[in-house]
């Protein structure tokens, strides 16, 4: 099974995008922030990393 790390600040969107993947049978990690989402796993863990291009913060 592929894993994938979404990294979003909008919380609509990340949900939607969990919701679409999984229903495809897709491991689905989330993050609201780049900090956080380095907390959650190494991210050579990940096949694949959705990320919002306009996140706030540094």
């Amino acid at each position: 099974m592929s894993h994938i790390l979404i990294v979003e600040d909008e919380e609509i969107i990340r949900a939607t995008l969990r919701r679409m993947l999984e229903r495809n049978g897709y491991e689905i990690s989330e993050a609201e922030s780049v900090p956080q989402a380095l907390n959650i796993d190494p991210l050579d863990n990940f096949d694949l990393i959705i990320s919002d291009l306009r996140l706030p913060g540094p």
